[in-house]
């Protein structure tokens, strides 16, 4: 039972999805990670990149402005990896 409760532990600890949005001047960065399929978390590199997307455009949408798309990092899911999507990009 000890070991059942350590490894979940771990995947709760470990397996996180997570997301920010920094400002830097004019411009934008969004970070999306995926996070651990069996906990119910969004490990698909596409929908980790169309979640960025509806970001930045709702980001955008505040200023009347459209999404200019400055650089994009794409990282596939792989053993030990999560997915991983950054966008940068300005309101213009």
């Amino acid at each position: 039972m000890k070991i059942v409760s350590s490894v979940i532990l771990i995947l709760i600890t470990t397996g996180c999805a997570t997301s920010d949005m920094v400002r830097m001047g004019d411009n934008y960065t969004i970070f999306k990670e995926g996070g651990t399929p069996a906990l119910g978390q969004e490990f698909r590199l596409s929908r980790l990149k169309a979640k960025a997307l509806v970001e930045a455009q709702s980001k955008c949408s505040e200023y009347n402005s459209n999404v200019m798309i400055l650089k994009e990092t794409e990282t596939e899911m792989s053993i030990g990896v999560f997915a991983r999507y950054e966008l940068t990009f300005k309101c213009k």
